[in-house]
């Protein structure tokens, strides 16, 4: 289904400004003939290539479940009855390509096939069909997330405690304008400042810190750590490199930065959602373990985040993270994209 009508009339008004919105996904399942397993229904999306549950919006008026089994018709060909809500949680900020900000109210249902054989109904995905519960194709944690719970043997409906990720409204359609997505609160009881020069050998030493608890060979060897000194040194002079830390007491005593986070930017070809083809990149997201669980890499991440937005012209801001980090920046905002990265080690 193409954008709904009266979002289009909305941003004839608006422009790109945030949009708050309802949307849904609908988790749909049939019994495996013969058998006491179950099928799901996914759709594989004509935009990043990704595997997901049929998702789309709700109409003015319109009721969440009804929208639910519509979209999955128009989607999927299939028709199916909603038996229960799920889940219900907020959707952290999303920009689009051409510029549109949104976020979503997202209600997953689980819904009952009663007919129809799935396939691509209206050009918004490239395939449609049944997969058996343990032989899943790759899914995001978000879209994991929703499954889980669609699938749960639950009555209650799940919901979440922890404060939305939250994207202001924008003032006379300036894109520029609006924050990246952010707990504020965690940023006036952090006090964050921008690292300079002075602070290379801190940001070595928590890059440190994170290669250590990562296990990587050689983190305590001091050649690299002298090297890598030299560089931070050099680049945040430079400009090329941007940190942002938080002081404390650090494991040798002194004081100084004991959490930080690190932006650069990367130089690729351009691309139709990219034409200058510069990205960012955050990198060295490190804590020192005395001073872990207080908010300080997030605090850190945020304003760099921030720095992103409103300081530069990206549109694009990756990074490489952990299982255990990976919660915190799909919280933010950050997702999975189409594709993975392969990489080739030269031996020298």
């Amino acid at each position: 289904m193409a954008t709904p009508e009266f979002i289009l009339a909305l941003r004839e008004k608006i422009g790109t400004d945030p949009l708050w919105l309802t949307g849904v996904t609908a988790v749909v399942v049939r019994d495996v003939p013969g058998s006491s397993s179950r099928e799901v229904l996914l759709v594989r999306r004509a935009d990043n290539g990704a595997w997901t549950p049929v998702t789309g919006i709700v109409d003015p008026g319109e009721e969440p479940a009804v929208a639910a089994a519509r979209e999955v018709l128009e989607e999927a060909a299939v028709h199916a009855r909603a038996v229960r809500l799920a889940l219900v949680e907020v959707i952290a900020p999303m920009t689009y390509a051409n510029g549109d900000q949104a976020q979503y109210l997202d209600l997953v249902f689980l819904l009952e096939w009663t007919g129809g054989e799935p396939h691509p109904a209206d050009g918004e995905n490239l395939e449609a069909a049944w997969f058996a519960l343990d032989a899943l194709p790759p899914l995001s944690a978000s879209m994991r997330d929703r499954l889980d719970a669609a699938l749960a043997d639950e009555v209650a409906t799940r919901f979440r405690t922890a404060p939305a990720a939250v994207l202001p409204q924008a003032a006379g359609g300036d894109r520029r304008e609006a924050r990246p997505a952010s707990d504020e609160r965690v940023l006036t009881r952090v006090a964050v400042r921008r690292a300079d020069p002075r602070d290379a050998a801190a940001l070595t030493r928590l890059r440190r810190v994170m290669l250590a608890a990562m296990d990587v060979p050689g983190s305590d060897e001091t050649a690299w750590q002298d090297a890598c000194t030299r560089w931070f040194a050099q680049r945040l002079a430079a400009g090329t490199v941007v940190a942002f830390v938080v002081d404390g007491e650090a494991a040798d005593g002194t004081s100084g930065p004991v959490a930080c986070a690190v932006g650069d930017f990367q130089d690729h070809a351009p691309e139709p959602w990219n034409p200058s083809g510069r990205r960012g990149h955050v990198f060295n997201v490190s804590t020192e373990p005395a001073h872990r669980r207080r908010g300080y890499a997030r605090a850190c991440v945020m304003t760099l985040m921030r720095w992103f937005h409103d300081e530069t012209e990206v549109t694009r801001v990756g990074l490489s993270a952990t299982p255990d980090g990976r919660a915190m920046y799909e919280h933010l905002g950050f997702a999975e994209p189409f594709g993975r990265e392969l990489v080739w080690r030269i031996a020298r």
